[in-house]
């Protein structure tokens, strides 16, 4: 399939470079509205647009890759999809739950593909991870502690996109949603209680964010997002019999099972930068004729933007 990029920024690249790296998967047209010139000096055997109009209009594009900031995710999907495009939304796909009941609307209406691009969900070492912890690897279940904190110093500024508001700014937004669906992975959407403390920043977001989850059957989780604060990234799921760590989860190439002084190392790299696995999917599924994937359905992406609502209602009812 010919695929089309909207924006183009670090994470488009990594996605590009996942891309080649997939049979019969053509990087076709970019468009940018900021350094489609230099783009086209960079990738001449690619079509590059200087608007997102332009590259909807071409009949030549099957599929849309949307990676521009998560407020125009929403204006950027539909108008893909009423274009007549499959559509890879990047995470968060909506920044609330309307947004995404009007995206899954018009995705109806069109009769095309529309997936969200939660990657790790694709990932063999995290699927195999869970899996065994679901299979009964270290007994049942209790707790789950998984942090995702970095600190960008070029990115810290009232501008840049991670604490400007009117660009959906923040740390939840941006990579609390990895933590999150980990928690959903294990234990499901709908938590019995939660508890939420946040650093809110003098621009008005969300900087760190601590969620501690109970669920019915006993189940806890505890989670960390920070975009000022680094942390190890690593995700440890505890059972009975002992726990499964995965150092940098959202992008595990491997885990290790711990049970007293037996530690077994599982190693499941993942294909080129990580993203071939999703693109995969989407291919897939097109393929098949389905419109949505059963690992990521629509469904699923509306659960995790209600929750995501829950957690930074109590952020900002504090402030």
């Amino acid at each position: 399939m010919n695929w089309g990029f909207i924006g183009f920024g670090r994470i488009a690249r990594k996605f590009l470079e996942s891309l080649f790296a997939v049979e019969g998967e053509v990087p076709y047209a970019f468009a940018s509205r900021s350094n489609a010139q230099t783009l086209q000096q960079e990738f001449p055997h690619v079509k590059v647009y200087d608007s997102y109009e332009a590259l909807l209009q071409d009949p030549k594009v099957d599929v849309v890759y949307i990676s521009t900031t998560h407020n125009f995710h929403c204006e950027n999907t539909i108008a893909a999809l009423k274009a007549g495009k499959h559509v890879l939304c990047e995470k968060p796909m909506g920044v609330n739950s309307h947004e995404i009941r009007k995206m899954t609307e018009v995705a109806e209406a069109s009769g095309k593909f529309l997936m969200e691009a939660m990657w790790t969900r694709f990932l063999p070492a995290y699927n195999e991870a869970l899996r065994r912890a679901k299979a009964g690897a270290i007994g049942p279940l209790n707790y789950l502690t998984a942090s995702f904190g970095f600190r960008s110093e070029d990115k810290l500024t009232a501008q840049g996109r991670l604490l400007n508001p009117e660009l959906a700014g923040g740390a939840f937004f941006d990579v609390g949603v990895y933590p999150l669906t980990m928690a959903a992975d294990l234990f499901g959407w709908h938590p019995e209680q939660i508890q939420v403390t946040a650093r809110v920043g003098h621009t008005g977001v969300d900087e760190s964010v601590q969620v501690q989850l109970s669920y019915p059957e006993g189940a806890l989780a505890q989670l960390f997002a920070s975009v000022t604060t680094g942390t190890n990234k690593e995700a440890c799921i505890y059972g009975q019999d002992g726990f499964i760590r995965l150092p940098l989860f959202w992008k595990a190439q491997s885990f290790e099972i711990v049970k007293g002084d037996v530690i077994e190392k599982v190693e499941l790299p993942f294909i080129s930068t990580g993203y071939a696995h999703e693109i995969i999917e989407v291919r897939d599924c097109i393929r098949r004729g389905d419109r949505q994937s059963a690992r990521v359905s629509l469904n699923e992406s509306l659960k995790s933007a209600q929750l995501v609502e829950k957690i930074r209602g109590h952020i900002f009812k504090e402030v």
